[in-house]
């Protein structure tokens, strides 16, 4: 299955295109990249937080390991409108502060690519995680273990040259760890540092390499209420794919991205944070532009 054409995702947990032989199957990945910016590593004190992320991701380019085009007509548009709610406890465990959290996207996604061309919106992969969370002076850190399941929307029996699908089809395990060094002064540096152990698709017989990401982010808070600052997220695979166990040549992707970010934050309760990040570096992988919004609210 899938000799002439492959499932090809791209952006936040889920999108899917299709054709060749890329990157991860589906020159796809599930980490969520750009997700998290502002004060990534400081994780809240007890209590229950909602976290609403909404992301467009936009790409008109697929490229190969030399950073060619490599799919004529290229087209990929995809919106993400993702719930996270986390349960901080009062539990101490290794001196850290004991937390879970569980994610669940919907996903709309629309794709053309070589004249063909394919929609689908629906549930993606549900992600659930244990987390530990320290503070200590002006560093805060955490760790997290995060598992994602395939319960979204995949056809396997598609007729269609290009395909979009949802879920991933295969089970991921994620650990993390978000670090933050914020100032008296206002300076928030911070990361989200994650590497992605994959699953094979029984459908389709091909198993992803594993790959390293991570977000990152550089603030300054320019009055109390307004923080402005860069951030962006880069990807590096270091194995590379096998279909029915068999090597998959140049199938390692990568990315790095970059830009702006504004985050406004009146009161204790809620936090609101806006970004846009454009892609570079790209390799075996879709090469575009995203849209991000965070929303953070205390019960």
């Amino acid at each position: 299955m899938f000799k002439n054409k492959r499932n090809l995702c791209c952006g936040l947990l889920l999108t899917v295109m299709s054709i060749n032989s890329y990157a991860l199957e589906n020159g796809s990945d599930s980490a969520a990249l750009g997700a998290e910016g502002a004060m990534a590593g400081n994780l809240p004190p007890k209590g229950v937080y909602l976290i609403t992320y909404y992301q467009n991701y936009h790409a008109d380019k697929m490229l190969d390991q030399h950073g060619n085009i490599s799919v004529p007509d290229f087209h990929l548009d995809a919106n993400a409108l993702v719930a996270r709610l986390v349960w901080m406890t009062d539990q101490k465990l290794l001196g850290g502060q004991l937390g879970f959290y569980g994610i669940q996207p919907f996903v709309d996604v629309r794709l053309s690519a070589a004249g063909f061309s394919d929609s689908n919106k629906g549930l993606g992969d549900f992600v659930f995680a244990p987390l530990l969370a320290w503070h200590h002076g002006n560093h805060h850190w955490g760790v997290a273990l995060e598992n994602v399941f395939p319960t979204g929307d995949y056809d396997k029996n598609s007729p269609k040259p290009v395909i979009a699908n949802i879920s991933k089809n295969y089970y991921t395990f994620r650990p993390m760890f978000a670090y933050s060094y914020m100032t008296a002064s206002g300076w928030d540096l911070s990361t989200k540092m994650s590497y992605s152990i994959n699953e094979k698709n029984d459908d389709t017989h091909y198993k992803s390499g594993d790959y390293f990401a991570f977000d990152y982010n550089l603030s300054y808070q320019v009055r109390p209420d307004l923080t402005l600052g860069l951030q962006g997220y880069a990807l590096k695979q270091f194995t590379g794919d096998k279909r029915d166990s068999v090597k998959v040549q140049d199938s390692k992707a990568q990315v790095l991205a970059y830009g702006p970010a504004v985050s406004y934050h009146p009161s204790r309760q809620w936090f609101l944070e806006g970004k846009y990040l454009f892609e570079d570096q790209v390799e075996n992988r879709a090469k575009g532009g995203s849209t991000w919004l965070k929303f953070v609210w205390s019960f």
